[in-house]
């Protein structure tokens, strides 16, 4: 359940290009609290995800500010335990967010149980043999411990999004960032990667997810946030903002997703 503690808080958010002649971004606010299950609808160009791959500086702002766990990661020096200004490792920080693209990113030489604890044996020096027992917990959690000695190439699209999603909580990370996970699957294997971030959600997961499916943000999401040019245009439960949309930008949006 999502309470008020707030784990990110992004102000005035801006990202532009070409001296500022496109607003990708264009004075974002919004804040996701632990436990949040946030999702980023909006037309195609909107800004979605741009603004998700701002969340952990993927895409470097032009202004505004992100603030992570009590620290502001847009700033390049940040306060120690001793107040003390020192350099930000937003490493550090971007080993607390799981990132899970449309395309999968596999490692395509390595096998799946390779692919998983890479990171953490590397990262966070996990031992190996730690590394591989979470491995297969996690693997057996989407039904896929069948496949750790597979190659990427021998599995579907959706085996393949369904690894890159337990790679990422691999890390143990306090949030989840999707963007787009499903866009790029044949139908038939939308369900099978919902379903895992369904299942992820009701575990109380914290996640931003941009997606186009209506279906999960009308039944997954605690809260959904409607962008469109660069700005977000509307906020609210997802009952409250299917059924009774304010913005006639909304309005229109729905009328044709829906």
């Amino acid at each position: 359940m999502a309470t008020a503690d707030k784990l990110i808080e992004v102000r005035d958010l801006k990202k532009y290009y070409n001296k500022g002649a496109i607003k990708a971004l264009d004075g974002i606010t919004a804040d996701v609290n632990r436990g949040d299950v946030a999702v980023v609808i909006g037309p195609s160009g909107s800004g979605k995800s741009t603004f998700l791959r701002s969340l952990n500086l993927m895409e470097e702002p032009t202004g505004g500010s992100i603030i992570f766990d009590g620290v502001d990661i847009t700033k390049k020096k940040v306060p120690d335990a001793n107040g003390k200004l020192v350099k930000l490792d937003i490493d550090r920080h971007r080993q607390k967010m799981g990132m899970v693209f449309q395309h999968f990113n596999l490692f395509p030489h390595k096998t799946i149980m390779q692919n998983m604890t890479l990171a953490p044996v590397q990262v966070r020096h996990m031992p190996v043999a730690q590394a591989e027992e979470k491995a297969y917990t996690l693997l057996e959690r989407v039904g896929l411990a069948d496949r750790a000695d597979a190659y990427p190439i021998q599995l579907s699209g959706g085996q393949k999004q369904r690894i890159a999603i337990v790679r990422a909580l691999m890390m143990e990370p306090e949030v989840m960032l999707f963007d787009e996970p499903t866009s790029a699957l044949d139908p038939e294997m939308v369900g099978e990667v919902l379903d895992v971030m369904k299942e992820l959600a009701h575990s109380g997961m914290t996640m931003v997810v941009v997606t186009h499916e209506m279906g999960f943000a009308r039944e997954v999401g605690n809260r959904v946030l409607f962008m469109a040019d660069g700005r977000l245009l509307e906020e609210n439960a997802p009952r409250e903002l299917f059924e009774h949309p304010q913005h006639p930008r909304l309005k229109d949006f729905l009328s044709k997703v829906l």
